[in-house]
């Protein structure tokens, strides 16, 4: 009986080191699977990283002026011997070329095998805003994106009489180039400045004809509607004038009656 548990016991641990080997196998066999493969993904990593066919031998920059195309080849400032298309840190890129005042979004593609594709797209001056004692660059959504450099020549309305301390400046601003945009799509583009008083009121004056309009006593409280009633208010008094050369209008009030305007008139020789 003894010998017969012996018997038994030795063959139940043979059976077990029977069954451990195979997975000893395969768990060897799969580390040294893995092993050779992350071998060949480096020696392919190194080979494509270091080969001179994906190099960088092109630069492709589609948009802006020749200033903005200049302005990022001196920032790319590529060794087209060292730079390697695949390990070429394009975020980091567009990032510096932003920084750019005059520069609103930068988008940079890699065309493989050795073409960088650089799209750019500038920022539309709109307006100028006058700071103290400096004029800056406005965008069609308020942005003030640049001081005006001395020398430079542009032909924008000016807004007046806001300061970035003032608590109702976002409102304000945005609501005076809602006001200019509209005069603009409306054909009327003569303006040269747009001035909010303290209080609100918004005051315009055009080059052609030499006229001040006080457009609203509240610019807050305009919305689109309001915006463009009163441009027809505008366009009815100006068109009417032009009939009459003998007569000089100095003022437009478009804010002081309902469904009309209050028109201060001057001698023609003055």
């Amino acid at each position: 009986m003894r010998k017969k548990k012996k018997n038994r016991k030795n063959q139940k641990s043979k059976t077990k080191k029977s069954a451990i080997r195979p997975w000893l196998f395969f768990l060897f066999a799969g580390m040294l699977v893995t092993s050779l493969v992350s071998l060949g993904l480096l020696k392919l990593y190194n080979l494509i990283t270091e080969s001179p066919r994906f190099r960088i031998k092109r630069i492709i920059i589609n948009g802006g002026d020749k200033e903005e195309k200049r302005y990022v080849r001196s920032i790319l400032r590529l060794k087209k011997e060292n730079q390697n298309i695949i390990l070429f840190d394009k975020d980091e890129l567009e990032k510096k070329i932003e920084m750019n005042p005059d520069i609103r979004v930068v988008k940079i593609r890699k065309k493989f095998p050795d073409t960088l594709i650089i799209d750019i797209k500038k920022e539309i001056p709109f307006a100028l805003i006058l700071i103290g004692d400096d004029l800056f660059y406005l965008d069609l959504k308020g942005k003030i994106f640049r001081i005006k450099k001395r020398g430079e020549s542009v032909d924008l309305p000016i807004i007046t009489g806001l300061e970035p301390d003032d608590p109702d400046f976002n409102v304000r601003l945005q609501k005076a180039i809602n006001v200019i945009h509209a005069l603009v799509k409306k054909g009327i583009n003569r303006i040269s400045e747009l001035h909010v008083t303290e209080y609100g009121s918004a005051h315009i004056y055009f080059t052609s004809p030499r006229v001040e309009v006080i457009f609203t006593h509240q610019i807050e409280y305009l919305d689109q509607n309001r915006i463009t009633k009163k441009i027809k208010e505008l366009k009815k008094v100006l068109n009417y004038f032009t009939n009459y050369a003998q007569i000089k209008i100095t003022s437009i009030d478009l804010d002081c009656v309902r469904n009309g305007a209050v028109v201060r008139l001057g001698s023609v020789n003055g």
